[in-house]
């Protein structure tokens, strides 16, 4: 009994289950203190800081929810046919430096027919 007491008093303010406090750190935003826990929380953020500052977490989460974590934007239906034109036009000249820089000068050449016979409709 008197080996029980002398011990209880000893590790009484000891826990031996909890984890040291080092490993608890808790990162907060710097203007608007709010956690990572108070976004899963409520599900907003509190202020601009807070997407610089929950960047990584905010990239996974974005990455859970779509195929992209970038926005690529939707086309209007109205307008949209030449806006996918200029889109079109874009990407295969990008396409022709990538041929002319590969040396591929023949699918560089049908490119570049394709392009002039676009450039009236784009332009």
């Amino acid at each position: 009994m008197l080996f029980d007491e002398l011990f209880n008093d000893f590790f009484d303010d000891f826990n031996f289950f909890s984890e040291p406090s080092y490993t608890k750190t808790v990162t907060k935003c710097p203007t608007c203190q709010r956690s990572w826990a108070d976004f899963r929380q409520n599900g907003r953020l509190g202020c601009s800081q807070c997407y610089k500052t929950f960047k990584p977490q905010i990239t996974e989460v974005i990455a859970q929810i779509h195929s992209n974590s970038h926005h690529t934007g939707k086309v209007p239906s109205k307008s949209g046919e030449s806006i996918k034109k200029k889109r079109l036009y874009q990407s295969l000249k990008e396409q022709l430096a990538a041929a002319v820089k590969a040396e591929d000068y023949e699918k560089a050449a049908k490119l570049h027919k394709q392009i002039r016979g676009m450039e009236s409709e784009v332009k």
